[in-house]
């Protein structure tokens, strides 16, 4: 999301693991849609979760265009992803009459500059994928029961739009012809809404008809950090300082050795700052607590729980890491934050922070 559209061969910085992929079964089809209309299809996310939310860091889709492109950039999609999508209803929230709002989805992404038909065929396809790690994470709950229920599905939402909003560009469609493993939380229908229908969006809920070879599920690949019961948590309103990236090898829990490490962003490791940092506390907030780690920088992890005697832990190497001890009888949860600073490692001189990670145990 930081770097725009790039052509060429996928570099997954996203991942490593897939959470969810309903692109099993062979392609028949695609299907378009009008540029005041959002399909919302269904996924779900296995209880395996302390925290009983699963977290995205990255997703694929997969779309076909008629619309003639020359320059390779006219085509805008818009997605969202939603906590909840019942089935024959909107998603809760969607639209509401007391306070106003609508398209109540947890996570949204707007991406122009994609490619229509640049072939000059009449017709284009192509696999996008889109980087969410270092800043753009989605945080969804997993299902409520195991084997799910109209409580425990997500929605995804899909709008794409050509500059003449004809309906020229559209989601392929799965099918189950030679599917072995269909994503987990699918469903052959999806929720039509329209916004030229002011007050009565929900158009209702559709499907194709045409099973095995045309289902009203639409390609799609999750991807997530594997680490279980580890959440990434970034500042609300980030401040220009908050740019490192911080990752992990495991969770952290009672008598478990964690690896955190800073991300390089690319390969290149260029840190500035003179030193760097690590606060570990018990608790955190996304809210943050103020600039007291330095001016442009959100401090995410609560100071008054620092359970790291001496404070901070100094991070080392070219790409600064630091390896904690194996320890025994940690709280519920732990907050970790790194941070990058000049002057000596010390309250007010920080220039540079990153995201912070809850360890739930």
């Amino acid at each position: 999301m930081n770097t725009g559209f790039e052509l060429g061969a996928p570099s997954y910085r996203s991942g490593p693991e897939t959470i969810f992929d309903n692109t099993d079964g062979v392609n028949y089809y695609f299907s378009t849609l009008s540029p005041t209309e959002e399909w919302i299809d269904s996924f779900a996310f296995i209880a395996d979760e302390i925290s009983g939310f699963e977290q995205i860091n990255g997703f694929e889709f997969h779309y076909c265009s008629l619309f003639q492109d020359v320059t390779g950039d006219s085509i805008a999609a818009e997605f969202r992803f939603y906590e909840d999508n019942p089935g024959f209803m909107e998603p809760t929230g969607w639209t509401d009459p007391i306070a106003g709002t609508i398209q109540n989805a947890a996570c949204t992404y707007l991406l122009p500059g994609l490619p229509g038909d640049t072939s000059g065929t009449g017709l284009s396809c192509w696999f996008i994928n889109v980087d969410l790690m270092c800043g753009f994470e989605c945080t969804l709950p997993q299902e409520e029961s195991p084997g799910g229920g109209n409580t425990s599905y997500n929605g995804f939402g899909w709008m794409m739009q050509d500059p003449t909003g004809g309906m020229d560009t559209g989601p392929y469609l799965g099918s189950r012809i030679h599917q072995t493993t269909p994503g987990y939380g699918t469903r052959d229908l999806f929720e039509l809404m329209d916004l030229t229908f002011v007050g009565s969006e929900w158009q209702g809920t559709y499907f194709f008809g045409g099973d095995p070879k045309a289902e009203a599920i639409f390609d799609l690949i999750l991807f997530g950090d594997g680490i279980p019961d580890t959440d990434v948590i970034n500042p609300d309103v980030p401040n220009t300082g908050d740019v490192l990236c911080l990752g992990s090898d495991v969770e952290f829990r009672s008598g478990a050795t964690v690896t955190w490490a800073l991300d390089d962003l690319g390969g290149t490791a260029i840190f500035p700052s003179a030193a760097y940092a690590m606060l570990v506390g018990k608790n955190g907030s996304s809210a943050g607590f103020g600039s007291l780690a330095g001016p442009g920088t959100t401090l995410l992890v609560d100071p008054g729980s620092l359970v790291t005697p001496p404070t901070p832990l100094v991070m080392a190497g070219i790409v600064p890491s630091v390896t904690t001890p194996s320890l025994p009888g940690l709280p519920p949860t732990i907050w970790a934050q790194a941070m990058g600073f000049n002057g000596g490692i010390g309250a007010g001189n920080a220039a540079e922070a990153s995201n912070a990670l809850r360890h739930n145990n």
